[in-house]
């Protein structure tokens, strides 16, 4: 058997020991039996503002946050969303286009 435990906990971000985690794992396992998927009772009981189980890097881990989360940093947009870059010069073109008027077909 390994050294580490299988189960993990993290508080705000920051790992909690195994015995801790241990700990905790124990009082939440508790909690749910009695509480079937009230997670937010657990968390409320004990003073978190969530608690969350996952599972990461082959182990249970369990995300416990004291503080709301930091807001997401928003995805990248697609170019598609993305506004047109300026033509060159950095001079805005006229609405209705600009520059070259446009051809008709050539002729063979």
């Amino acid at each position: 058997m390994s050294d580490r435990s299988n189960l993990a906990a993290t508080l705000d971000g920051a790992p909690l020991s195994d015995e801790e985690a241990r700990d905790l794992w124990t009082r939440f396992s508790r909690y749910m039996d009695e509480h079937r998927g009230d997670m937010a009772g657990f968390a409320r009981e004990n003073g978190y503002v969530s608690v969350t189980p996952t599972f990461e890097r082959g182990r249970a881990l369990l995300v416990v946050r004291t503080t709301e989360a930091p807001p997401a940093k928003p995805a990248p947009r697609a170019a598609a969303d993305r506004p047109a870059p300026r033509p060159s010069g950095g001079k805005p073109t006229p609405r209705g286009g600009g520059g070259k008027p446009a051809r008709g077909r050539r002729r063979r």
